[in-house]
């Protein structure tokens, strides 16, 4: 049984507000089919650790994104600050570019097909936790869309609703 639970919902009940690194960690996980366990154990942390840095209640050291972007396979500074690995910014870092044997994840197709969200909610718990989770991921969806400036469809909020009312 996993103690998950305990350390994700605080004392005044929901969920705790993911930071956007933390969005842009959970949507890299979901699209690579990792588990947080497995995830946090391949990058070399613990899962409860990988949780507070999502939250932003520790703090990103330069060796676990280095770690956690290699696990994802993207870069580093795409981690962290949300811009491809061409992208000038103040931070000047020394890292490994994402792998080639793997096409980068392209938002604008996985949210226009309907079907990749459907299954990737069907992974997710049902019940309460499970709705709330849901709400979560499609929260996280449409703020990385947001960031990314790419446009959502129609069927994304209609899976939205379909969610808010319990049938998926």
């Amino acid at each position: 049984m996993s103690t998950e639970k305990a350390e994700q919902i605080p004392e005044g009940g929901g969920f705790p507000e993911l930071t956007p690194l933390g969005k842009r960690v959970e949507m890299l996980r979901i699209e690579r089919g990792l588990s947080k366990q497995r995830l946090a154990r391949d990058a070399g942390t613990s899962r409860q650790q990988l949780w507070r840095v999502m939250t932003g209640k520790s703090e990103l050291t330069s060796s676990l994104c280095h770690r956690l972007a290699e696990v994802l396979q993207v870069d580093s500074r795409q981690l962290r600050d949300g811009r491809p690995s061409g992208s000038a910014g103040p931070v000047a870092e020394t890292a490994q570019p994402a792998p080639a044997t793997r096409a980068p994840f392209d938002l604008a197709t996985y949210v226009a097909d309907s079907a990749l969200l459907l299954r990737t909610l069907a992974t997710l718990p049902t019940g309460t936790p499970g709705a709330r989770l849901k709400r979560e991921l499609l929260n996280c969806v449409e703020d990385v869309a947001r960031e990314s400036e790419v446009r959502l469809p129609g069927s994304f909020f209609e899976l939205r609703g379909s969610v808010i009312n319990g049938e998926v």
